[in-house]
This record gives C-alpha cells, sequence and structure tokens, in this order.
C-alpha cells in the first residue's frame, strides 16, 4: 500500500474534488432551474423543508456517521488480513440495508396514521406527506454512503464525488418535465423523482463495490453475511454516539427551516437557495479534504505514528485556509452579482434576490470555522473518539436554537437571521474542538502556521475591500434601494468584470507580499 503523506492526501482530495466539482456545478444548475420554474412559492418552500425532514436518516446513516465509524474499523480489520476487512464491509452492507428497510416500513406506517388521522393543518399536512414520499429513497442513499467510504479506503475517490450528477440529472428533468404545472403538482413529481434518483447515485458505486469484493468473495459467499456479528456489534457504541451528535445537528437543520417558516412563508426558500451556494466551496474543499483525511489518518493513529498524524492534520488546516478563506470573502464582495446571476429570472423576484443574499452573507459567515470542524472531527474519529464532536455537536445545536428564537421570534429579524446563527453555531463547535484536541495532543496552530494564516487573510481583505467599491455590495450595506438587473448580458457582465476585478487584485497582493499558493504547500 501506498505510504501516507500531505501529498498523498493533496492527490486524494483533488481526485475527490474532480468528482466534486462536476457534482456541484450539476447541482448548482440544478437550483438554477428550481428557481426558474418555481421561484420561491410557498410549494416548493414546504418541499425543501420536507426534503430535510426525510433526509434525516441520510445524515445518520448514510453520509454521517456510519461512513466515519466505518473507516477506522475497515482499516483495523483488514492490516492483518485484508479478507477480513471484505468480510466485514459485506457485514456491515447487509445490516444497514436490513435495519432501515425495517425503520423505514415503520416510520411509514406511523406517518400514514399521523397523516391521515392526526389533527393537522393544511400545511402540516402537506409537509408530512410530501415527507412520506420522499422516505423510501433514504435506503439508497445510505448505502451509497457505505459503499463511497469503501471506495474511498481504496483511494478512489472521484468517483464518490461525481456520482451525485446523476441525481441532480433526474431532478432537472423532472423539474423541466412539471414545469407547467402548478407547483402543487410538481413537487408531487419532485417527490417521486427523489426515490428514482438516490437509487441511481448508488448504483454508480456499486461496479467499484463488485471488483473490491470479487478479489476476496464469489456471490454466494456474499449472499451468506452475518448480520449484526460481533464485529458489526462493535460499531454500535461509536455510532450511537455519532448519530445523537449528527441527530442534533439534522434535527437543528430541520428546525431551522421551520423557523424561517415562521419568519416568512418563503423563508425556507431563500435559506435552500442561500445554503446551496455557500455549500459549494464547503463540498470542492472542505469534504474534499476530510474525505481524502480521514484513511490516512486512521492509518496512522492504528500504527501509533502520532507525528505522520500530526503532519497530515495540519496540512489540511493549512490548505483548506488557503482555499476557504478567500472563498468566504469572494461570497461577501461577489454574492449579489452571483445571487442575480445564477436565480435573477423567472419567478425570483427582486425580493427574492435581496432576501437570499442576506442569508448568503450569513451562511458565509461561518465558512471557515465549518470548513475546520470538518477536518478536526475525523481527527477524533481516527482516534476512535466519537463521543467528542456529538458533544461538540450539541452544544452548538443547543445555542443555535436558543439564537433562532431570540432573533425570529423576539427581534423579528426574518429568515437571514437564521443564517447567522448557523455560522455563530459553528464558530462555538470548532473552539471547542480545538480546545478538546489540544488538550489531547498538545497545541494544533503552530506559529508558522498562524503566519500562514494571516498572509493569506491579509492579501484577501486588501482584495475584498478593493473589490467593495465596484460592486452594488457598498449599496446593499448601506440600505440603499437596489435593483437587481435581469438582463443575462448585463448579469454575466457585473459577475466577471467583480470576478475578474476580485482575483487580479488578490494575485497582484499575494504577489508583491510572496503569500503561499496551492504549489507552495505540495
Amino acid at each position: 500500500m501506498q505510504t501516507d503523506h500531505p501529498q498523498t492526501v493533496s492527490r486524494s482530495a483533488i481526485a475527490f474534488l474532480s468528482g466534486t466539482s462536476l457534482s456541484r456545478v450539476s447541482g448548482m444548475f440544478r437550483d438554477i432551474v428550481t428557481a426558474f420554474c418555481f421561484g420561491s412559492h410557498p410549494a416548493i418552500a414546504a418541499f425543501m423543508v420536507a426534503f430535510r425532514f426525510s433526509n434525516l436518516l441520510r445524515r445518520l446513516f448514510g453520509e454521517g456517521q456510519m461512513p466515519a465509524g466505518f473507516v477506522p474499523y475497515f482499516e483495523e480489520s483488514r492490516k492483518s488480513v485484508p479478507e477480513k476487512g471484505a468480510f466485514f464491509f459485506r457485514d456491515l452492507l447487509q445490516t444497514v440495508a436490513l435495519f432501515l428497510v425495517l425503520l423505514i416500513a415503520i416510520l411509514e406506517i406511523g406517518f400514514f396514521a399521523w397523516w391521515k388521522w392526526g389533527r393537522l393543518t393544511s400545511e402540516g399536512s402537506e409537509l408530512l406527506f410530501l415527507t412520506m414520499l420522499m422516505l423510501p429513497g433514504t435506503l439508497f442513499i445510505c448505502l451509497f454512503g457505505v459503499t463511497a467510504a469503501l471506495l474511498q479506503c481504496e483511494k478512489k475517490f472521484f468517483l464518490p464525488g461525481f456520482a451525485p450528477v446523476v441525481f441532480n440529472l433526474v431532478w432537472i428533468t423532472t423539474a423541466l418535465l412539471w414545469k407547467k404545472n402548478t407547483p402543487e403538482e410538481a413537487v408531487f413529481a419532485l417527490s417521486i423523482g427523489i426515490i428514482l434518483a438516490f437509487a441511481m447515485q448508488w448504483l454508480m458505486t456499486v461496479p467499484g463495490m463488485i471488483r473490491y469484493l470479487k478479489q476476496y468473495m464469489n456471490l454466494i459467499t456474499f449472499f451468506r453475511p452475518k448480520v449484526f456479528s460481533s464485529e458489526i456489534r462493535r460499531l454500535l457504541k461509536p455510532i450511537c454516539y455519532g448519530m445523537i451528535g449528527v441527530g442534533a445537528v439534522q434535527v437543528n437543520t430541520a428546525l431551522d427551516a421551520l423557523f424561517a417558516r415562521f419568519a416568512s412563508l418563503e423563508g425556507p426558500a431563500y435559506l435552500w437557495y442561500a445554503i446551496r451556494m455557500e455549500q459549494l466551496p464547503l463540498a470542492l474543499f472542505g469534504i474534499a479534504l476530510a474525505s481524502a483525511l480521514l484513511p490516512p489518518l486512521s492509518r496512522a493513529a492504528e500504527e501509533g505514528t502520532m507525528e505522520k498524524y500530526r503532519e497530515l492534520l495540519t496540512f489540511a488546516l493549512r490548505r483548506s485556509f488557503l482555499w476557504i478563506f478567500p472563498s468566504m470573502m469572494a461570497i461577501f464582495v461577489l454574492g449579489a452579482a452571483s445571487v442575480n446571476l445564477l436565480y435573477g429570472r423567472g419567478d425570483f423576484t427582486q425580493e427574492a434576490t435581496k432576501e437570499t443574499l442576506l442569508c448568503l452573507w450569513g451562511y458565509g459567515a461561518g465558512l471557515l470555522p465549518s470548513v475546520f470542524v470538518l477536518l478536526l472531527a475525523p481527527a477524533f474519529y481516527a482516534r476512535k473518539d466519537f463521543r467528542t464532536p456529538m458533544i461538540g455537536s450539541i452544544y452548538a445545536v443547543i445555542f443555535n436554537i436558543a439564537l433562532n428564537a431570540v432573533m425570529v421570534f423576539a427581534l423579528n429579524w426574518g429568515a437571514f437571521s437564521i443564517a447567522i446563527a448557523t455560522s455563530l453555531a459553528a464558530f462555538f463547535n470548532c473552539q471547542f474542538l480545538v480546545r478538546r484536541l489540544t488538550q489531547d495532543i498538545g497545541p494544533i496552530f503552530s506559529k508558522t502556521l498562524l503566519v500562514s494564516f494571516f498572509k493569506v487573510a491579509f492579501c484577501v481583505v486588501l482584495a475584498a475591500a478593493s473589490t467593495l467599491f465596484i460592486g452594488p455590495t457598498l449599496e446593499i450595506l448601506l440600505v440603499a434601494p437596489v435593483h437587481f438587473t435581469r438582463s443575462i448580458l448585463d448579469q454575466l457582465l457585473q459577475f466577471f468584470v467583480l470576478t475578474g476585478s476580485f482575483a487580479l487584485i488578490l494575485f497582484s497582493y499575494a504577489w508583491m507580499l510572496n503569500s503561499p499558493s496551492p504549489d507552495d504547500l505540495k
């Protein structure tokens, strides 16, 4: 097996990023199509709330703690006997599948009874019905999460990042086919399409899984799993810790949508469109690095080579700051032009553009600590410490909910305040993890690392301040009336002038001050 070092993490992250870039571009196009077809109509806002609720299982068992718990134990299992890891994966995959089928069936029965005989408002009935429709799709996306984790342990990062493209294409096709129908009819079709989209996303990773398993077992052996075996039961404690933490975060995310619904009927739509933009750099750089980091960190912890462990973690933090801090400032100075270019047409109104921009700024303020949390959590998972990230998540969720209640009900600040609360909670969680990790392994932010942060931040802030006077950002900050152009040519011109100015000024300052570039850190 190839030796792990910062360069292998970088190459793995780039491979994941290349696939994720395509999925995120298609995801952005998906949101553009959704905004064009349905705008911020209350029906599409209800669909977005239901989508979040139906995806709670996905976060708990798919792309959340299951992969994070799987990787350290998988690496331990195959360290001396490779085929032992293959049987461990087989047993886990089929245990998860069986458990989810039973759980989804129970939930569907309960939800149906509640929907049929419960005393729900028309709005609550609509949300519950859409959640019921989309819930079966979570089986496939959870299986995708486990299979993708296997491929990443095998250093195959492109396909797990690329697979969501198929999901986005199904969504886009459904939206376009149902554009001429009423929004209520369209969200019904979208909810059904979600199931097919999740299934196709998982099927993208199945050939790679089969190629791996064929090295160690035949088809008959594959269908003789040890469901809930002793090896699988070892995962219960760490996964339960993780599920509590991730579950708290996801319940909080769903509550965010409800708080936004209280703020305004269109509030969940504003948050949805904004967070989709904020998650682009988060997924491209933060998730890419975190996904590439966990397997080598787990191997380093398993081997007891803590010097390598610290080296890999420090490299990931340095590289993430180099990518994410410019993205965070770009959200601030380029946000108005970006939101208008992506969504400013069709049924997306001037008010929707402004409110989405405010939400984007609120989320963007917490982009850096959110990425640091993504990188610090695997540092605990690699050492099989799932309890600490869980505690941090719970504290952050309580903090976030309290802020939401104050900002929405007491201050009446509107949907954008929910994004601000999310960012403040990310800062809280980040400092908690930094403090705990420092207690365990010593300081992780060395003087050299902090100096590199400062050099990058100085150049980026200067570039952002210089660009601030070119676009409409300053007018919005001064609460001046702003009209967002609906001419696609003017939108493109404004976006590229601002982006080009920001990039040119940034690279000029970086060259003059000799700040680090990505090549310097390879």
